[in-house]
């Protein structure tokens, strides 16, 4: 650790002042939570503050590991940019932690003026930080490389699973909500299991048939409790889904992040295209299944041993391509995974989350 990073440290543990920024998007921002976790017991009187956009903000707001909150929204004028540039330089901070490194967030973390400033070494942009940081191309676990940005600040630590807790209030509206709706919690029935059959990109969404084929099977063999969430602008999926399914399972609106996290916090299983309520299943600590077409689950589901989660995918000769678009126009990394796949992956997840609750 040099002088510089030295003193940034050494003020980080008599009360200075951190912020960390992650801009995009929600899985990506939990996927930076172990961070958080890192610099809170490294340098527990610290100040940690976060940027990010919604709505990881709305998320992140009143975690007790984080004292402010600094919201960049879309579409905002140059008046809003300096005033969030002038709030960030009175904040007087110690050190800034750039986890995104893309142009906007380099000049943030740059304008906000901390004497220490760690990002990516990347192009031109690695000139704004005082602390480029070069990982390792063998490093593929996304949440290994957030936290790799800690060690100019001299913290090394193992990769450990993100984790977020709703409060006791909200995991009681959120039973109560699904109760009120049918989805009574006796333990009498079958599983409370959660879908989510949208997704940002075609090679991140598993067909909406093949979601119908598991819920079929779900409530026929496994006598499960099915609720469908439907994310933001994704309302399309659901309704496709509902005419697929017919009455059976609960199919919810767009809803808050935080209500969300909450529902999913008292199911006994989700199973959900790789995306941000992938991740934020995982946080909240509920057996996952995260469905992969086009990425690596090495990369982008690093939970396997940290709990009941799994990835479901299948071997195909052209994945990973990490495309938006199959390049093939078959997206057949999805189209050939089957329902009876992805109801075996569930079931071991489930049955992963009793036995480790029954040991706790």
């Amino acid at each position: 650790m040099d002088e510089r990073a030295s003193r940034a440290a050494e003020a980080l543990g008599n009360g200075g002042r951190a912020l960390v920024t992650r801009l995009e998007h929600l899985g990506d921002v939990i996927l930076t939570l172990p961070v958080l976790d890192a610099l809170r017991e490294r340098f527990p009187r610290a100040e940690l503050d976060y940027l990010c956009r919604p709505p990881s903000s709305d998320l992140l707001t009143g975690d007790p590991r984080v004292d402010r909150v600094f919201v960049v929204e879309s579409g905002r004028g140059l008046r809003d940019g300096f005033s969030l540039v002038r709030r960030l330089r009175r904040r007087r901070y110690a050190v800034t932690i750039d986890l995104y490194a893309n142009p906007r967030s380099a000049w943030l973390t740059w304008l906000a003026a901390a004497p220490v400033r760690i990002g990516g070494n990347r192009r031109g942009r690695r000139r704004l930080y005082t602390h480029p940081v070069d990982v390792p191309p063998e490093v593929r676990s996304a949440m290994d490389f957030h936290l790799r940005h800690l060690e100019p600040l001299g913290v090394r630590v193992v990769a450990r699973k993100p984790v977020w807790t709703p409060s006791p209030d909200e995991v009681g509206e959120a039973r109560a909500f699904l109760s009120s709706r049918g989805m009574v919690m006796t333990g009498a029935d079958g599983p409370l299991v959660g879908v989510h059959p949208g997704g940002k990109w075609e090679v991140k969404r598993w067909p909406v048939r093949r979601f119908a084929e598991l819920i079929e099977m779900l409530q026929r063999e496994r006598r499960a409790r099915v609720v469908v969430l439907t994310g933001p602008g994704e309302a399309s999926h659901s309704r496709q889904l509902a005419a697929s399914t017919g009455d059976g399972p609960l199919y919810l609106p767009e809803l808050p992040i935080r209500r969300v996290g909450a529902i999913l916090s008292v199911l006994d299983g989700m199973v959900v295209s790789d995306g941000g309520i992938m991740h934020l299943s995982v946080a909240v600590g509920t057996p996952t299944v995260g469905i992969f077409g086009s990425a690596m689950p090495d990369i982008w589901f690093p939970y396997e041993n940290f709990g009941p989660f799994l990835p479901a995918l299948i071997e195909i000769d052209c994945r990973p391509c990490h495309r938006h678009l199959c390049p093939y126009g078959h997206t057949n990394c999805l189209n050939r995974l089957s329902a009876d796949m992805v109801l075996s992956r569930l079931d071991d997840a489930i049955r992963r989350g009793r036995l480790q609750t029954e040991s706790r």
